[in-house]
């Protein structure tokens, strides 16, 4: 059996061992940052491509992806309870510091990514108002982007607001590069696979190099738009390098 296979959800819930459900089609970084972590601990696991009914909520009592689910124990679905259950079995390849502080710095700036009222949090805002107040027509489809905004606390008219707070922490993320290769301590960790799958959705990669479904390219699309020219540099540079080295391209989920 191939080290990562794709099955469907019935083959993954009498299985045992690792098993991760992620989306098909959508470039999710916390998704994109889970499988790569596999990949590059070489972690066994079944993959699972969401079905778009409830079943993977009736099995793991999680109706968001990524989920990851080891033998009988609890579904872990935060992407820092996932990365530390996988630095926990699997330490052969680090991606946690061990050091403290910079072990601190890189959870504290990972959570400024991918944490509640993060950097993805406040451009999926942006998606979502623009969405609701094109009535679909740009953006998210209409059903979509609702679903979304009653997660993600939505506020009509948030859109610049959050578009402030994605421009802080993009400059947040370009002093603390600094022209270095890694983030932290000059050595991959997780925070760099997290930045470079973050970026696929603000700056979107061509179809060859990461595939995904025409509704999230075209709402992605929409998000590089407004987006073009507050990226920095830096981060796009980042962003080709762990490409090239640790995370190849295509991205497919």
């Amino acid at each position: 059996m191939p080290t990562r296979e794709y099955v469907d959800l019935g083959t993954a819930r009498s299985a045992s061992g690792l098993r991760l459900i992620i989306p098909g089609g959508v470039p999710s970084p916390w998704s994109v940052a889970a499988k790569t972590f596999l990949d590059l601990k070489d972690i066994p696991a079944l993959i699972v491509r969401k079905p778009r009914d409830n079943s993977v909520q009736e099995w793991t009592g999680v109706s968001n992806v990524p989920v990851l689910v080891y033998d009988d124990e609890p579904a872990r679905s935060g992407w820092a309870e996932i990365l530390a259950f996988l630095e926990r079995n699997w330490p052969a390849v680090p991606l946690v510091p061990t050091d403290a502080e910079q072990r601190t710095r890189m959870f504290g700036l990972s959570h400024e990514l991918l944490g509640e009222g993060g950097l993805m949090w406040c451009a999926r805002l942006m998606l979502i108002d623009l969405s609701i107040e094109n009535e679909g027509k740009r953006g998210f489809p209409l059903g979509v982007a609702r679903y979304l905004a009653k997660r993600y606390g939505h506020t009509p008219g948030c859109s610049a607001t959050a578009r402030m707070h994605v421009v802080e922490r993009l400059g947040l993320f370009e002093r603390a590069l600094q022209g270095k290769r890694y983030y932290i301590a000059d050595k991959l960790t997780a925070l760099d696979i997290y930045s470079a799958a973050v970026l696929a959705s603000l700056a979107v990669l061509p179809e060859e190099q990461c595939p995904m479904m025409p509704i999230a390219r075209a709402a992605f699309g929409e998000l590089s738009a407004q987006l073009e020219g507050a990226i920095p540099a830096s981060l796009l540079e980042h962003r080709a390098y762990i490409h090239r080295e640790h995370m190849p391209l295509p991205l497919t989920l």
